[in-house]
This record gives structure tokens, sequence and C-alpha cells, in this order.
């Protein structure tokens, strides 16, 4: 389906370098208390628990009124009108099974992931939408997905007929031929029943999205994995969209490469988390995007949370270089063939600073 007119419808820590949850662990993330909602104050239960017992009309005026909080709702009216509809369908798909629902719904990560998330929505659905490609269909790869919040959203979101598939690639989780263990990331909610290894009373759920979902366990930063992905996905597949956001790192650089290299990526959305480790500038290296380089000790940074609380530079200091940081991605983006944009968009607004967001697109489009 397609966006709404307005007013319509209804992290676990790790070094530096690797995979971190999302409120970034460079103390970018935006932990300020927020003002109390209709949920937090009791009116309709959240978490998938007293919120279970509520009609789906309740469940989207809650969802509602704690997006329109955040003062991007006016800057993207559409996307926010949207969203409390996708909820309420997840909702409906897995009311069957409450402690999957439980899992997944999780109020204030499901928030913020949708908010942080709703500028990349709206540049794929206008990109999609706008499309001049011809008997051809668009295929998504979502880099470092965690549970795929992103590309469930654009499930539901985009039109079906423009996209073949959504490809959630992350390298916590399981081979697709083998049975997932706890450290994997927990697919379920993409397969349910359809992998044999899942329990066989549950529904079908790989068949309910409107755009097909697929796992693909990749870690960007292992050179052979890389290039099986391109192999797979990026050598005369079709049109690519590739969307990478809240990448840690050196993952942003892995990125920025992949669309510089292969010319199939039609469009690109990186936003990127936080900074690269210490460990480079103690190496003396030097990074290198195509034509661009840059001094690694330019951009990184010492620092990590601790019990929830931030050890190491103050965010005057770290805002500064994670800007830098962004300027160089942006920089190291190939333009030979497409047209590049760099945005901060202000999805953090209680103290966090990582809002900005770099786009390219070699497609042509009717807005262009």
């Amino acid at each position: 389906m397609t966006l709404p007119n307005e007013g319509e419808g209804a992290a676990h820590d790790e070094d530096l370098d690797g995979r971190g949850g999302r409120s970034g662990v460079d103390g970018g993330g935006d932990t300020s208390p927020r003002a109390p909602s209709r949920v937090s104050s009791g009116v309709v239960g959240g978490d998938g628990q007293r919120g279970a017992w509520s009609t789906n009309e309740e469940f989207a005026a809650y969802i509602s009124d704690e997006l329109h909080l955040h003062p991007l709702s006016s800057e993207y009216p559409k996307v926010f009108a949207a969203a409390p509809g996708v909820i309420c369908k997840w909702r409906e798909r897995f009311r069957s099974n409450m402690p999957l629902w439980r899992r997944l719904f999780k109020k204030q990560q499901v928030i913020k992931e949708i908010v942080e998330a709703v500028p990349v929505i709206d540049a794929v659905v206008k990109l999609v939408e706008g499309s001049e490609l011809e008997h051809e269909t668009f295929t998504i790869l979502d880099l470092c997905c965690g549970k795929g919040y992103l590309s469930m959203l654009l499930s539901e979101l985009l039109p079906a007929e423009k996209i073949s598939k959504i490809v959630l690639v992350d390298k916590m989780w399981c081979m697709t031929n083998m049975t997932p263990s706890e450290k994997h990331i927990s697919w379920t909610h993409i397969y349910g029943s359809k992998m044999k290894c899942e329990d066989q009373s549950i529904p079908n759920y790989y068949e309910s999205w409107p755009i097909r979902l697929e796992t693909a366990k990749v870690d960007l930063k292992a050179g052979r994995e890389l290039r099986t992905l391109e192999q797979r996905f990026l050598q005369g597949r079709g049109p690519v969209i590739l969307v990478a956001i809240h990448l840690c790192g050196t993952l942003s650089l892995k990125a920025v490469e992949l669309f510089n290299r292969n010319s199939d990526i039609k469009f690109f959305c990186l936003k990127p988390c936080c900074l690269p480790g210490m460990v480079h500038a103690k190496r003396n290296e030097i990074f290198h995007l195509g034509e661009h380089s840059f001094d690694s000790k330019e951009v990184c940074m010492a620092g990590k949370w601790k019990r929830n609380k931030w050890i190491g530079p103050p965010r005057s200091v770290t805002k500064t270089y994670f800007e830098r940081w962004a300027d160089n991605l942006f920089w190291g983006m190939d333009d030979t063939d497409a047209q590049k944009s760099k945005r901060t968009i202000m999805v953090q607004t209680e103290g966090g600073y990582q809002n900005e967001f770099l786009y390219a697109s070699r497609v042509k489009t009717s807005e262009n």
C-alpha cells in the first residue's frame, strides 16, 4: 500500500567498532525523559501487556499520541499518519502468539526505531513511487538490520508490485539451513512455521508480509561474506535500494564502499551511528573511500556506556567528531554517475546528535 494523505488511517554493549545498540555507544543516544502519554499514564497498556486487551482503535490512538510528541511529525505527516496502522497490522499478525508480540513490541524501542527511520522511509517511498524504471522491480538490502523494524515497515508501506523482496542483512542471523541458537536474532516474526525448525503450530508469517522478507547472515567486515552478498544481489540481478541506518564504526565505510563499486545500487541511504574506535588511530590508519581519504585520528573517539552512564569525552566534543565523520563519509560517496545529498534531520532532539542522513541516487524519477 502507499502512504495515505495526512489524517487518513490511523542494545547490547560491544566495542566501538562492532554492532552496537541503537542508542550509540559513543554517547550520541537520546535518553532524556519524555512527556507522559496515554500509555505511560495507564490509559492504554503498553509493551504488549495491558495493551493486548485494548481495541485496535485504542492501540492506534496511543501509538499516534506517542509519535506525534516528536517535532518531525509535522515534517513527515504521511509517514507518521501511516505508522500506527502498520503497528496494528503487526499486532493482528502476532495476536495468537503473545510471547512473540511482547518480545517485538517494546514501546520505547519501537517508537525510537520508527522515528529514526522516518527520513529513510520517506525517501525510499518517494523514490519507488516516482521511479521511471520499466519492467523491473527493486530489491531492498537493509544492512545491519537488527530485528528488522525498518524492513517490516517498508514491507507494509511500499507498493508491492514495484519491489521483488527485502533482504534483512545482519551477522547475528542464523544460516537459513541451520537451527538458530540463543546467540542468534530470532527470526520467528519473519518466517514463522515456514522454517521446519520452528514450532509448526504457529502461523506461516513469511506468507503474510505484503512484500517478501528474507534474512541473510552476513558480516560486513568479512571480505568473503561481503563478496558473496554482492554475487547474490548486486551483480546483474536488477536494481537495488541499499538502506543502512545505525551503522556502528567502520561499518559505515563498508556501506559506502558497497555503493561505490556496485552500479546496480540505484539508491543509497546511510545514517551513521557511533564513531570508529581508537584502535584505528593507534594504528595510524588512513581511511580510503574512492578517491577520498582521511586520517582515522580525525574521527576516532574513545568512550563507552557502562551501567547506563557514559564514560568518555563530553558530547560537545563527540558531536564535533561525529559531524566530521559524516562529512568524510559523504565526500567518499562516488557521485560520478549519481546525485548525492547530505541532510541534518533532527530525529534525536533531547541531547542526541546522530542526525546526519546521507543519500545518493542513480535513478531517474519524475521529480528530477
